[in-house]
């Protein structure tokens, strides 16, 4: 699984980052928005976790640009807003499953954000074709993959 953490806070990135390698990501850590940008057209992540704004910039964009190249992405917003904007952020961002406080302790936001990747396992449609008989368990984003490869 790849992750991308995008904040202007090194410390926060440090932090949230060593969380998120303990849990079996591999992470791309971005300090501005452009740069996060160039890294979610290239790559595919199955995570982003990012602060809602980057020296002053929002980072809405990078959040949708990253569902544009994998539609099975999910975003953690690392925000302490609590105004009644918050609703507007789901709509905005599809990919949107949680709105963090960057003051909640590192352990805590990074099961937060495996718990969004982790789901729940889908059966295969191939189940029927497997030797054993029994059904191919898949993650979600190998039926995304597969998707996209048709």
């Amino acid at each position: 699984m790849q992750a991308l953490v995008l904040s202007d806070d090194p410390a926060t990135q440090l932090r949230l980052s060593a969380v998120l390698i303990k849990r079996g990501f591999q992470v791309a850590q971005c300090e501005s928005v452009l740069m996060a940008t160039a890294h979610v057209r290239a790559c595919v992540f199955d995570l982003v976790a990012m602060e809602e704004r980057v020296h002053g910039q929002l980072t809405h964009g990078v959040a949708l640009s990253a569902e544009k190249r994998a539609p099975f992405v999910k975003t953690v917003l690392l925000s302490n807003r609590t105004d009644a904007g918050v609703e507007e952020l789901y709509e905005l961002l599809p990919s949107l499953v949680s709105i963090i406080s960057p003051d909640l302790p590192p352990d805590l936001i990074g099961q937060f954000a495996f718990a969004c990747v982790a789901g729940r396992a889908q059966v295969g449609p191939e189940a029927e074709a497997t030797p054993n008989g029994l059904p191919e368990f898949n993650s979600r984003r190998a039926v995304a993959d597969r998707a996209l490869a048709s």
